[in-house]
């Protein structure tokens, strides 16, 4: 409909149809390009033409490092936003953007033409000069502000810092960094928690306020395998104000376990009353060059929340493209009666985001139950 005929429309006009603000319920699979495969034999179903998102083919974003998507409601249909991390190259250090995509059903994405929003800061002994990454995002309606949060950087020997950064926009296009340093100081010990490894995720409290679920570790590690990023929360009341709580919210999983070492990206969803935890676990780690470790083995899992906490539902789950496990950052999103879910992984050689459907009605049906 143009805009001069909802104008019309608004001052009287007569019309044979009326707008109707309720989505239409339709399978993804029905409206896409490519249909909907389910993987073996659980509740989820990958789209057949993945990945939906890889390279930009920007100068300044060769390589696309984390990502970040965010699900809003616009006339009552879902619109999909996503935010990357990107670097000119396969660096890890610096000339860092942050880049925009949106999608009208999460598959085709047009990047925005002002991209990179957002640059490393000129200043190189900035905290977080070296990278941007782990992002996490999520739409706040009370503030009326997007909120991303970040893993930032500086491996300069000399500054040598590492902490979280917190980014603000009213528009998801206009970012600025809420302040010149880190909202949280990822080295900083807090109760049986020695130190800190990375952002896992973000949501909204109920209450208001924001719950980041982050990686520590706990006691003194001897060795690699000692170094275990299990999930712990981080509360805030606002952006400026984030406190954890040392209490271990899910642990890593046993030693031989395929995420014995834990966990490196996670989102939360709700479906029909049953709150569900989709992460990638990780098992085990590499001694880089420049005195930091990066994990690797990485697969795809799911936690269903109990009374008790979150149970891990057995091994992994199998989304993954490569036999090693290149599962990256996890992003879920319910639309409708099932949950919508982008995962990074690495296909035919690069870094790409998949898109899949969780949708454990439609499974049962199948199933005959």
């Amino acid at each position: 409909m143009s805009r001069n005929c909802f104008l019309l429309l608004l001052a009287g006009c007569v019309s044979d149809y009326e707008v109707v603000p309720e989505p239409v319920e339709l399978h993804p699979g029905d409206v896409t390009p490519c249909d909907f495969t389910r993987v073996e034999n659980t509740a989820f179903w990958a789209y057949d033409c993945n990945p939906v998102f890889t390279t930009t083919d920007e100068a300044w974003a060769g390589t696309i490092g984390s990502t970040a998507f965010a699900v809003t409601e616009v006339v009552g249909h879902p619109f999909y936003q996503l935010w990357y991390a990107g670097l000119p190259s396969e660096s890890i250090d610096g000339q860092y953007g942050l880049g925009y995509a949106v999608s009208p059903e999460g598959i085709g994405w047009e990047v925005h033409t002002a991209n990179p929003l957002l640059s490393e800061p000129p200043n190189s002994e900035a905290w977080d000069a070296s990278n941007m990454d782990q992002l996490v995002a999520v739409w706040d309606d009370r503030a009326e502000q997007y909120v991303i949060l970040y893993q930032g950087y500086n491996l300069d020997p000399f500054i040598n810092s590492w902490g979280l950064g917190v980014l603000t926009s009213e528009d998801g296009q206009r970012w600025s960094r809420l302040s010149p340093e880190p909202v949280f100081d990822l080295s900083m010990p807090v109760g049986d928690v020695s130190s800190w490894c990375w952002p896992l995720g973000l949501s909204l409290r109920s209450e208001g306020g924001y719950t980041g679920y982050i990686a520590g570790q706990t006691g003194q590690a001897m060795s690699l395998e000692d170094i275990k990023c299990e999930v712990y929360t981080l509360e805030a009341e606002d952006v400026s104000s984030w406190q954890p709580r040392p209490q271990r919210l899910l642990a890593a999983g046993s030693a031989g376990a395929w995420d014995d070492q834990g966990f490196g990206s996670l989102a939360v969803a709700s479906l029909d009353g049953t709150d569900y935890l989709f992460y990638q676990g990780f098992g085990g780690w590499i001694q880089e060059d420049g005195g930091y470790i990066s994990s690797q083995n990485h697969f795809f899992g799911m936690a269903v929340g109990s009374g008790s906490g979150w149970e891990k539902q057995g091994p992994p789950i199998p989304l993954n493209n490569t036999a090693s496990g290149d599962i990256g950052s996890v992003a879920a999103h319910t639309v409708g009666d099932r949950i919508h879910l982008w995962v990074s992984d690495v296909y035919d050689g690069s870094q790409g985001v998949g898109y899949f459907l969780f949708d454990p009605i439609r499974a049962a049906e199948e199933d005959g139950q």
